[in-house]
């Protein structure tokens, strides 16, 4: 498989980032991406700056943003109406031949630089007509997940440390995501950095809060691909979005610790069967490996529920169906996250 990391969910100056197009691009060369995937605010102003530029792939895609109930919009040409219910808006991104991704599902928090826009209506997880099509949903957004831990006492020290702001997905939001992809609604989960590098007036000047390329060094995305990025941009997007789609992909934040070359398969018989594969038990057990390269507490999640354990490495018999999916953890903090791998009888 060939891996490439990128990041999702961020904003320029055409909506409420503060960075040109390619500010944005030479902040991602640096922080060591090879895709990023812009989204402002109900517009697609970007889209003439799309393409590959630097060796970054760069895809201009929208966010729908009302009052609350946001959701990012992929591969689709016109900006949707944002006053359109939630299930109505989600509905014309599908019909336009596109596809989306819940964003920031659990928030509960105001502060200084952001409201709350938490999703509501969980019974609305996608199309009305699902047919397969593919929904994600962003399970750990770095900026909202650094700004519900913010506060009036402790927002200095957060502004300088961001780090210390970092809690992990929500457990509602891990469960609602299990309890989809168990149920056969097939859900691809992602890490969205919601950069804007928000400029703030301080005595001795101006300071950017949560600068592109440092959180473009926090949750990244890396797709599997059974073959190399394209060199030419419309062939690249197919492949980026068509490892999306099928959950061929995991996320961690790299700010606890690097993993590039993440091992986790189920095998059988000398057959190996990646992240977002399905397999047939067919009454033969099969065998789940993990490595994350370095050390961590590896946990297999079987339907929600950890299954088995190890520290850096993994090795586990499973003969039970269900969907299967890897989560590590650094210094007791959340870091690693994988789609899941679906066993059926």
């Amino acid at each position: 498989m060939y891996t490439y990391p990128g990041a999702i969910h961020m904003h320029t100056v055409f909506s409420d980032g503060s960075g040109t197009v390619d500010e944005l691009v030479h902040a991602a060369r640096e922080a060591g991406l090879r895709w990023i995937i812009i989204t402002d605010h109900d517009t697609l102003a970007g889209q003439p700056f799309e393409g590959w530029r630097k060796d970054v792939l760069v895809l201009i895609e929208h966010e729908i943003t009302p009052s609350r109930n946001h959701f990012l919009a992929l591969n689709v040409d016109q900006v949707v109406n944002n006053q359109l219910p939630p299930q109505q808006f989600v509905d014309e991104v599908y019909a336009r031949g596109g596809f989306g991704i819940i964003a920031h599902p659990d928030e509960q928090v105001k502060s200084d630089f952001k409201d709350i826009y938490r999703w509501d209506d969980w019974q609305i997880d996608g199309p009305s007509a699902r047919d397969g099509r593919p929904v994600g949903i962003e399970l750990w957004n770095a900026m909202s997940d650094w700004a519900e831990h913010l506060t009036q006492r402790n927002k200095f020290a957060l502004v300088l440390a961001p780090q210390l702001g970092f809690g992990g997905p929500t457990p509602a939001t891990l469960d609602w995501w299990d309890r989809l992809n168990m149920s056969g609604r097939r859900t691809f989960g992602v890490g969205g950095v919601d950069a804007h590098a928000f400029k703030r007036s301080v005595p001795w000047g101006e300071l950017t809060v949560l600068p592109y390329k440092w959180i473009f060094r926090t949750l990244t995305n890396y797709i599997q691909l059974a073959e190399p990025l394209a060199a030419n941009a419309d062939s690249a997007r197919h492949q980026v979005y068509a490892a999306f789609a099928a959950g061929q992909l995991y996320f961690l934040n790299r700010r606890a610790g690097e993993c590039a070359a993440l091992i986790f398969h189920a095998e059988r018989a000398g057959l190996q069967y990646a992240i977002g594969a399905t397999v047939a038990l067919n009454g033969q057990p099969l065998t789940f490996t993990a490595d994350t390269g370095i050390d961590a507490d590896v946990q297999l999640i079987h339907n929600g529920r950890v299954r088995a354990r190890g520290l850096r490495q993994l090795r586990q018999s499973i003969d039970r169906p269900g969907v299967y999916r890897l989560e590590a953890h650094r210094r007791g903090r959340p870091w690693l996250y994988t789609n899941p791998i679906y066993v059926v009888e």
